[in-house]
């Protein structure tokens, strides 16, 4: 719409008007940076903390992970003893399903690969770069191993963790979604 704003100056100096309008500039712009570096701290500290405490879960599980064949060792000889009711068992067949059951379960490799993403991505962290995607699709890898955690897992600690896990895992994806 015409007339609704007019400009009027006191002065016709061209040259006075720009450079007026380049300090003014060079302030919002100054202020913008600074802004945006507050934030991406704010930021990075998050993402640190949220890693942190992923990588505790992790050390969590994985002090659990022999206890978890012990368990199911024992399970399996108390079930069988008790629906045996007088029919021998072969002592060597339970060995079996505990080796069988081990190696289902085994989630060491899950393990070591999110060990190895949660230091890549601190890495990623400490670089002077554009990394946003890269981030992201280190957090979709870790997300992958958790969800193979989680299915592997026939322990209640080990399920509840991965859950956390996976919490945690969504807020540093929608953190990341704010990183260049």
């Amino acid at each position: 719409m015409n007339d609704v704003v007019n400009v009027k100056t006191d002065t016709d100096d061209e040259e006075e008007m720009g450079k007026g309008l380049h300090e003014t500039l060079a302030l919002g712009l100054d202020s913008l940076i600074e802004m945006r570096r507050k934030e991406g701290a704010a930021i990075e500290a998050d993402l640190r903390k949220r890693l942190k405490r992923i990588s505790g879960f992790v050390d969590g599980v994985r002090g659990r992970t022999s206890g978890i064949v012990e368990a199911y060792q024992i399970r399996l000889k108390e079930n069988v003893e008790r629906l045996r009711q007088g029919v021998e068992v072969d002592a060597d067949r339970i060995a079996q399903e505990v080796a069988v059951f081990a190696e289902r379960s085994d989630i060491t490799e899950e393990l070591v690969r999110l060990g190895i993403h949660i230091e890549q991505f601190t890495t990623y962290l400490e670089m002077d770069d554009v990394v946003g995607r890269r981030l992201d699709f280190l957090i979709q890898e870790m997300n992958r191993e958790v969800n193979t955690l989680g299915s592997k897992a026939s322990d209640g600690f080990v399920s509840r963790t991965v859950v956390e896990m996976k919490a945690e895992l969504e807020k540093l994806r929608e953190q990341v979604q704010n990183v260049e």
